[in-house]
């Protein structure tokens, strides 16, 4: 599931990440807390798609950037590759389909935002504290599904 390397190459690419606010959707991830361990995993691989969309933008760094953000995404996508595989298990669609509209949304507001400001500098740290508290949420819910597969 979410691991720590995703979490360290996040801190190495950003200067100071602390001191920028982002907006969150915590609601959803306290939402989707309580639901299935199907709607959890799908939530998952969602977020991590949606995070992978975000942060491809070669064009728009610098190269020594880019080495990093290759890792990153190395890392997600195979993540996200090994998620799809248990949600392809999984017989009934998601009851809860509505988080799936939100989340686009909020990713879709951030790439709007770094194009706004031109992918300058503070824009990238808005997106890369984002992204760090996303992975760092994601791995909370991906801890519990595991506990929760555990005592089956």
């Amino acid at each position: 599931m979410v691991n720590a390397d995703s979490l360290t190459l996040i801190e190495k690419m950003g200067g100071h990440p602390g001191t920028v606010k982002v907006r969150f959707p915590g609601h959803l991830y306290n939402l989707i807390g309580d639901a299935k361990v199907e709607d959890q995993v799908r939530f998952l691989v969602l977020n991590l798609d949606q995070i992978i969309n975000l942060m491809d933008s070669k064009e728009h760094m610098n190269p020594e950037q880019w080495k990093l953000v290759e890792y990153f995404l190395k890392d997600l996508h195979r993540q996200s590759s090994e998620l799809k595989e248990c949600v392809a298990q999984y017989q009934k669609p998601s009851h809860m389909e509505s988080y799936k509209k939100k989340i686009t949304r909020h990713f879709r507001t951030l790439k709007k935002s770094l194009k706004k400001e031109k992918y300058s500098s503070h824009a990238w740290e808005q997106i890369r504290r984002a992204v760090k508290t996303h992975l760092q949420r994601m791995e909370i819910i991906a801890n519990n599904a595991n506990k929760s597969l555990a005592r089956v």
